[in-house]
């Protein structure tokens, strides 16, 4: 993710939640400062809860499953760095 080029999305939760912390877009600064908006429902909210919070240990703020896709694309992206660097 090169340049200084986005796309924007901005959407207010609807599942049940009135809160603050869980409109979108979601943001984090690591790997690079990225951002997601999700419009859908993830079905299996619970493995990746247990995914990001033990193995990858990162810190979920809020019950929204947009968060969860957040990190998991930001661990996919560490790691696809990752093995490049290694490749070189």
């Amino acid at each position: 993710l090169r340049g200084h080029v986005g796309v924007g999305h901005v959407r207010y939760p609807t599942a049940g939640s009135s809160s603050c912390a869980e409109a979108q877009p979601l943001y984090t600064n690591y790997p690079y400062g990225i951002c997601v908006a999700h419009n859908g429902n993830l079905t299996n909210t619970s493995e990746l809860t247990k995914v990001i919070r033990d193995e990858v240990l990162r810190h979920v703020n809020t019950d929204s499953d947009s968060e969860l896709l957040l990190n998991i694309f930001a661990e996919a992206l560490v790691k696809a760095n990752t093995m490049k660097d290694l490749n070189m």
